[in-house]
């Protein structure tokens, strides 16, 4: 039933309530009982409008929040904005599996510095579309991947370095998180800097894995609708 029919139907009990209370040559007491759907009418006419009430204002709340979305996701910059960070992640991802590669081929190596290099300057080309929180992660990954190079440079060129065994120790230790191993001379690696984490938040920047679950969402519920229409 429609809001416009219950106003209706309300109307309609109260008025041939009212009528009968009044009209019908009855005594006190039954027409008090004849005037009792009339009342009832009348709250039931209350609840309804309380109810439209606030459905009215859930759908402006609704209509508002939609209008935020779809600013959100068709305004020019918005798509614009997106657009550059899908082309920053695949550039830097694929600078990352290169250094990875590097990595498992070498070791700690000397040629991470050139890697490092790379990974930094893809960063800084794409400065204006990153926010402050995904520069700083990044740096923390390019910092290890440049004191491989760097310590491993270190050891080639000065074998009589007096640290020599606490340069070896902390490159390995940082090769071992970037490559992803669980640990390092039996202490647990907290793999933050490891490349798959990296790459995982930049899924979270991109909003990947909302947009894959939104996907199935709308496919699911198309071919649920096919099914019902058929």
């Amino acid at each position: 039933m429609n809001t416009k029919t219950t106003y209706i139907a309300l109307a309609v009990v109260f008025v041939a309530s009212a009528a009968a209370a009044i009209l019908l040559p009855v005594g006190d007491a039954v027409r008090t009982l004849t005037a009792v759907p009339a009342i009832g009418s009348l709250f039931g006419a209350l609840l309804q409008i309380f109810r439209d009430r606030v459905a009215y204002e859930r759908s402006l709340l609704l209509l508002e929040a939609q209008n935020s979305f779809s600013i959100g996701t068709t305004s020019h910059m918005a798509n614009v904005a997106f657009d550059k960070h899908v082309l920053f992640c695949e550039e830097y991802v694929t600078e990352m599996f290169k250094a990875l590669t590097t990595l498992f081929r070498e070791g700690p190596d000397r040629k991470a510095l050139q890697h490092a290099y790379l990974l930094s300057e893809i960063r800084t080309k794409w400065a204006v579309w990153l926010t402050p929180e995904v520069e700083t992660e990044l740096g923390r990954f390019e910092a290890a991947i440049r004191k491989i190079g760097a310590d491993a440079d270190l050891l080639a060129f000065s074998p009589g370095e007096p640290d020599r065994a606490v340069t070896i120790d902390e490159m390995f230790s940082l090769f071992a998180e970037v490559v992803g191993l669980k640990e390092w001379k039996g202490k647990p690696i907290t793999g933050d800097l490891a490349v798959a984490t990296v790459i995982g938040r930049l899924r979270n920047v991109l909003g990947i894995d909302e947009l894959t679950l939104l996907r199935s969402e709308l496919v699911k519920r198309a071919s649920d609708n096919l099914k019902n229409s058929g």
